[in-house]
């Protein structure tokens, strides 16, 4: 048995960059999930495990456009709504639009597909908040290959979406549970996996993104994303000169993706030149000096001295300079004290 598990595509979601580079963006995460369609014609089926496209962005071409794509790859593709995509009653032309090789599951009470010897049960979301608990009484049939498919979170009894037990899922036996939401892809032992986005969206996201293939009782992960975000703190003290710089940002960068990076450095560098030596596809720089109390940010993580300088932005006028001396003079004297 061969088939592919993906999850967190965010196909047409809002972007926080400009026009411009939000629309490259969008573009290369559709093109990403074509790819891996395109990619993958051998595989028996496809899972997706929820947050597929931005269903507060997407139009009917949109959805014409997104289901060709999955007609053309022949192959049977099965499908839980998470909270990005989640399907409601008003949304029944959905059903209508669809491919019949696209199997949704379209109610919040579990159900599943049967193809050949392999059940694949699945729930979806009807709203952008899971109100049920996921009921663990689940009897399975050994006689077949049982697939767990769903978007939520793990040991999160915080969550305003699905929360799964670990311990008690596990116990119920499934042979695979493929999981979406969170978008970095985790190995939680016992056939239980999240596969993490496709494609990272911003500098938050600067982990390895793609999908998981699972071949005859092997899993691997395949890091298939066009784009790589990279976020980097330096200083100049450490390098010669901007060429030495260079150098070494070229060993940390993957030659063979579209590179973003955010560098924070405390010297002002040539911006033109690092974009082109480094064939970044978009380049910010902050440039941070060395003295700035706001460096202890970083250094102090979750201190109130932290929280206190939080409150100023990195460029004040008198007054407020003079506040934040007195503020901070206070809490250094607590701390002594």
């Amino acid at each position: 048995m061969k088939f592919i598990h993906l999850a967190d595509c965010h196909i047409g979601d809002s972007l926080s960059f400009d026009r411009s580079l939000s629309n490259k963006i969008r573009e290369n995460k559709k093109r990403s999930f074509e790819n891996i369609l395109k990619n993958n014609k051998d595989v028996d089926f496809l899972l997706i495990a929820g947050d597929l496209y931005e269903r507060s962005y997407f139009t009917i071409s949109d959805y014409k456009e997104l289901f060709s794509m999955i007609e053309g790859f022949t192959k049977d593709v099965f499908y839980v709504t998470g909270n990005h995509d989640y399907i409601g009653k008003e949304d029944d032309l959905i059903n209508l639009l669809k491919p019949n090789n696209l199997h949704l599951y379209s109610t919040d009470e579990i159900e599943y597909y049967q193809i050949e010897n392999t059940r694949i049960y699945g729930i979806s979301y009807s709203d952008r908040i899971f109100y049920k608990d996921f009921s663990y009484d689940i009897s399975l049939d050994d006689d077949f290959f049982n697939i767990l498919l769903v978007h939520a979170t793990v040991n999160d009894t915080r969550s305003n979406y699905l929360n799964l037990n670990l311990e008690k899922l596990k116990s119920i036996g499934f042979d695979y549970v493929g999981l979406g939401h969170i978008h970095k892809w985790e190995d939680f032992g016992s056939r239980v996996y999240y596969s993490g986005s496709i494609e990272p969206s911003d500098f938050s996201d600067i982990y390895d993104y793609g999908y998981l293939l699972y071949e005859n009782g092997e899993i691997y992960h395949k890091d298939s994303s066009i784009m790589k975000f990279y976020d980097i703190n330096l200083s100049m003290d450490d390098y010669k000169n901007e060429n030495d710089l260079i150098s070494y940002l070229k060993t940390k960068l993957d030659s063979k993706k579209e590179k973003y990076l955010r560098l924070r450095i405390d010297k002002n560098i040539n911006k033109n030149k690092l974009k082109e030596e480094l064939n970044l596809e978009h380049l910010e720089i902050d440039v941070i000096e060395n003295d700035s109390v706001f460096n202890l940010i970083d250094l102090y993580p979750n201190s109130l001295l932290t929280k206190y300088i939080g409150k100023f932005t990195d460029k004040l006028d008198t007054t407020e300079k003079l506040a934040l001396d007195i503020g901070l003079d206070a809490i250094y004297r607590s701390k002594n004290d």
